[in-house]
């Protein structure tokens, strides 16, 4: 008999294989960039990535990315160079990089380790005929390859400048990881990385801080730490696309000269204190294999006094809100560390917009709503609803393509860590629609589902997913980065979701002239094929295609006459694609 305990513990592991199945084993049909070429050592398949124009008379970073669990074989494909521990070093859809680094994206079934001796040959080589930089060595990696890049420092522990993990609790020998400079990232749900949290206490212990539990803030002490609310196993693409992982990572120079040790004895993290009022600071440092030099202390970004002598002390007087205190302490050596903390004044949440731009019916628009006060400020609609079209989001952008024009009054409440908040009013003017624009309404599903209206931008997603809790913007792994001819059309973006439903009455919206239809129908053809559903063969296949990362879209046009316009479902599964089509409208001439 398998109890109650048993079925859940199942059904926790199915559920994990599904999104490890779905997020990162399934093969993508990437045609790739041209940076990348397939290489092999011994037994292990990896995908390289050279940046464009290398100069003799300069080395560059290596960066070693390895995939999470689980794929097949080891043999490596293109799939693995969209992963977000691999393309959060280069600018995925421009493909460029600020600082230009190897990439190296290895392929392997179940487990890292039999892949290290061949893995460090191929960065040797790199190292020794290749210009690549011996001090400016990285790894990251996410679940089992974040338990991989565990595994790696600790048998190579003078290799790499920095390490980055994502989705993995720690195990091995802490004393000899102690040094190397480390971000762990970490879902706060995350079954897989439970034990991270007194792991990375346990790390800081060793380095000097032996009162920490875990904290998300101490940030002079190794390692760094990130916990993401809300967020489960698969943390990889918050953590890569919030934080400026590469950029701590770059700063980090494998010299043989330890990073020096920094953080605050007093006071503790947001401690609340009056304004104005003396406060006490006191800093601890040390640097393991020399000396520390002074400490730079900053509040508020400003530089307020250096010190050279312990005990490291000195006075503040902290201001209204959120008071940031940074200590960079040099060692003997010139190498600095970080550490910073919160001083806390309390004070209610202040909007600091108190006027919104007017926008036209049918345009896109975009505006920021800004406030002050304690920790995050999230907003909220409490009074009357914005115009059609146009979303308030959490983090104060209101966006969207408004379809009706007038005089719109509506009420934001601004909501601080504290849950204090602040009520401000505004009213926003929609202008008449520009000649040249098409108004679109109305887009819903069959069962009344609307679906978003926006318009074809560098940086937009051709989907929404409705299973995501997204707290501030859409902001996705897949966004469009080659529109072609299509920039600046009204666009209808649809759930991803709903691919696979059929039926010849699944969407429909209103257009107020007669257009030109677009259906961006998604298109395989590399290593898989896609056909279409048969009512698209009524339609003209136009030329070129759209891209979106690593999916790609042929278009297919009709002209309409203006009214209501109903097309049928995607039905991508028998059409073996697994994305829904998007609409584009243009105004007929």
């Amino acid at each position: 008999m398998i109890n109650a305990d048993m079925k859940k513990c199942l059904v926790f592991f199915y559920c994990i294989v599904l999104i490890s199945s779905l997020a990162l084993g399934q093969e993508i049909d990437y045609k790739g960039l041209p940076e990348w070429s397939w290489h092999k050592e011994d037994s292990t398949e990896y995908y390289l990535y050279t940046p464009i124009g290398i100069s003799q008379d300069k080395k560059y970073p290596i960066a070693l990315a390895m995939h999470g669990c689980c794929g097949e074989d080891y043999h490596a494909t293109l799939r693995n160079a969209v992963d977000p521990v691999v393309r959060m070093w280069h600018n995925f859809g421009a493909d460029t990089q600020t600082v230009p680094t190897y990439i190296i994206a290895p392929k392997t079934s179940q487990g890292w380790k039999q892949h290290f001796v061949s893995l460090k040959k191929v960065i040797d080589d790199l190292v020794a005929f290749h210009n690549g930089d011996p001090q400016r060595i990285y790894v990251c990696g996410f679940s089992m390859g974040g338990e991989g890049t565990f595994s790696i420092i600790q048998q190579y522990p003078d290799f790499f400048a920095a390490a980055i993990t994502m989705g993995m609790s720690f195990k091995g020998d802490s004393s000899k990881v102690k040094d190397i400079p480390i971000w762990a990232n970490q879902g706060e749900t995350d079954w897989w990385s439970r034990f991270l949290r007194k792991q990375i206490a346990a790390i800081r212990a060793l380095n000097g801080y032996g009162s920490d539990t875990g904290s998300t803030w101490v940030t002079g002490v190794n390692p760094m730490y990130s916990n993401f609310k809300g967020i489960d196993h698969g943390v990889q693409w918050a953590a890569a696309s919030t934080q400026d992982l590469t950029g701590w990572a770059y700063s980090k120079i494998n010299d043989g000269n330890k990073c020096p040790v920094v953080f605050f004895i007093k006071p503790e993290y947001k401690k609340i204190v009056n304004e104005s009022k003396s406060t006490d600071i006191e800093i601890d440092a040390k640097d393991a294999d020399g000396s520390i030099s002074k400490i730079d202390v900053y509040l508020n970004k400003k530089l307020i006094r250096t010190l050279v002598k312990s005990p490291y002390k000195l006075i503040v007087s902290p201001v209204s809100g959120d008071n940031i205190v940074e200590a960079v302490a040099f060692d003997n050596k010139g190498k600095p560390s970080t550490a910073t903390t919160v001083i806390k004044v309390n004070m209610l949440p202040k909007v600091l917009t108190k006027q919104l731009p007017a926008g036209n019916a049918g345009s896109y628009y975009k505006s920021n709503i800004v406030a002050k006060g304690n920790g995050r400020i999230l907003f909220s609609l409490v009074e009357k609803k914005l115009p059609g079209g146009l979303r308030l989001y959490p983090d104060g952008t209101i966006k969207g393509v408004p379809l009706m024009s007038g005089l719109f009054p509506f009420t934001v409440k601004a909501t601080d860590e504290d849950n204090e908040s602040i009520l401000q009013s505004y009213t926003v003017l929609i202008k008449a629609k520009n000649s040249n624009e098409v108004m679109v309404t109305d887009a819903v599903t069959k069962d009344g589902t609307a679906y978003l209206i926006s318009k074809m931008m560098i940086g937009e997603t051709p989907n929404f997913n409705s299973r995501d809790s997204i707290l501030t913007t859409d902001l996705e792994e897949i966004n469009f980065n080659g529109i072609d001819k299509y920039k600046g059309l009204t666009y209808i973006k649809t759930d991803i979701n709903d691919a696979n439903k059929t039926g010849d009455n699944f969407l429909s919206f209103n257009i107020a002239d007669d257009a030109i239809i677009y259906v961006a129908y998604e298109k395989l053809d590399i290593l898989f094929h896609s056909t279409i559903p048969g009512w698209l063969k009524d339609f003209k296949k136009e030329d070129g295609e759209i891209t979106a990362q690593y999916r790609y879209f042929d278009v297919y046009s009709k002209l309409f006459p203006k009214g209501k316009v109903t097309l049928p479902a995607a039905d991508a599964k028998n059409n073996l694609v697994g994305s829904n089509y998007f609409v584009m409208i243009k105004k007929r001439k």
